[in-house]
Order: C-alpha cells, then sequence, then structure tokens
C-alpha cells in the first residue's frame, strides 16, 4: 500500500505564537539547557537546538501551549529555531552565554556555556519537566544520533527551509497499515470528511 501524499495548508497551521515575552524566555530556557548539559560530554549546538525543538513541540502537542513559541525552520542537520544566529549574538552580546569550540569524538562542536545561573520566574514546572526529559533522552547522544532522530516524516514532508508547523508533532513515523486506513476511512464516511 502506498503512502498518502501530505501536504500543508498554511492558512491553518501555527508556525510561532506571539507569547509574552517570547524571546526573553527562549534566552532563558538556552541558559538553563546549557547549564544542565554542562557534564554531557556530547553536548553541543545541534543538541541545544533540537531539546529547544522537541520541548516546545511537546507542549504544544500535549497542552496546545509550547514553551517559548518561537518559530523552527527545516535545516540539513534537522529543526532549528528560525533566528537563532541573531538570538546567539544577542545572548553572547549580553554575556548570557559564551560559545566555545570543543573536540566532540572525532569532530569539533560549538558549544553554549552559560555565563550565569538561570531564571525560572518565566516557566512552569511543567515546561522544565518536559525540557528535562529531552535533556535526559538525548545525553550522551551524539550530534549525528540527534540529527538522524529528528529527520522524521515532519521533517522530510517540509520544504527545505521553511518553516515547520507544531502541528506537525501529530504525525507520526511509523508506516500507515492497512488497519490505519481502513479506520480513517470508516471515520470519513461517519462524519463525512472528503478525502
Amino acid at each position: 500500500m502506498s503512502e498518502p501524499s501530505l501536504h500543508w495548508d498554511a492558512g491553518k497551521l501555527h508556525f510561532e505564537f506571539p507569547l509574552p515575552d517570547r524571546e526573553l524566555r527562549f534566552k532563558e530556557l538556552v541558559v538553563y539547557i546549557s547549564d544542565r548539559c554542562l557534564d554531557d560530554p556530547t553536548y553541543s549546538k545541534t543538541k541545544l537546538l533540537k531539546i529547544l525543538f522537541y520541548a516546545d513541540f511537546e507542549s504544544y502537542g500535549r497542552y496546545n501551549a509550547p514553551i517559548t513559541g518561537v518559530p523552527y525552520r527545516k535545516l540539513p542537520h534537522g529543526p532549528a529555531p528560525a533566528y537563532f544566529s541573531r538570538m546567539q549574538a544577542e545572548m553572547e552580546r549580553d554575556r548570557l552565554v559564551r560559545v566555545v569550540t570543543r573536540r566532540v569524538y572525532d569532530q569539533s562542536r560549538q558549544r553554549l556555556l552559560p555565563l550565569r545561573e538561570p531564571e525560572f520566574d518565566l516557566f512552569s514546572a511543567r515546561d522544565i519537566s518536559i525540557v528535562d526529559d529531552w535533556i535526559r533522552f538525548f545525553w550522551n547522544m551524539t550530534a549525528k544520533e540527534i540529527s538522524e532522530h529528528s529527520h522524521g516524516k515532519a521533517w522530510s514532508i517540509t520544504p527545505d527551509s521553511d518553516l515547520i508547523p507544531y502541528e506537525a508533532v501529530f504525525i507520526s513515523n511509523e508506516p500507515v497499515t492497512e488497519e490505519d486506513a481502513a479506520k480513517v476511512k470508516e471515520l470519513s464516511a461517519r462524519f463525512g470528511w472528503k478525502m
């Protein structure tokens, strides 16, 4: 059975959320993740970017509200915050982090190191719990392993350099089964969906 072609209807999707203090929340989360990952020998900017992506998208998928609400873009090595270069430069300028290049196995990797303790007043315990789960999930994974993990169906159907809709969190990486197709046909007949 061939898989159906998937297309986004951009008018019905969310690519970012105008949360209060969105960029401040994002920067504080970078400081927090950087602090928590100091002892991870494989910590790199790539890992940081994936933790941010997965935490934001999981929060949206579970609670209909992301943690930061920043837009994420499809890049060759996986999803990344759309304006990360600018925000990283601002964070370096404001002495929130510094960037160092470090050997990780046989590669050189950039690491963002926190220059102060993270502030938690912008986040709920639920937010931090989600982030901590992704930090634990990716602990000791290499940048290559993390990038491969992030190349799921939602990433693969998004055109290069396009923004990834938050609704992509609901797309499964599992192949469509005959039972899945039968259930969709049954539901579409019951609810009058057009296929």
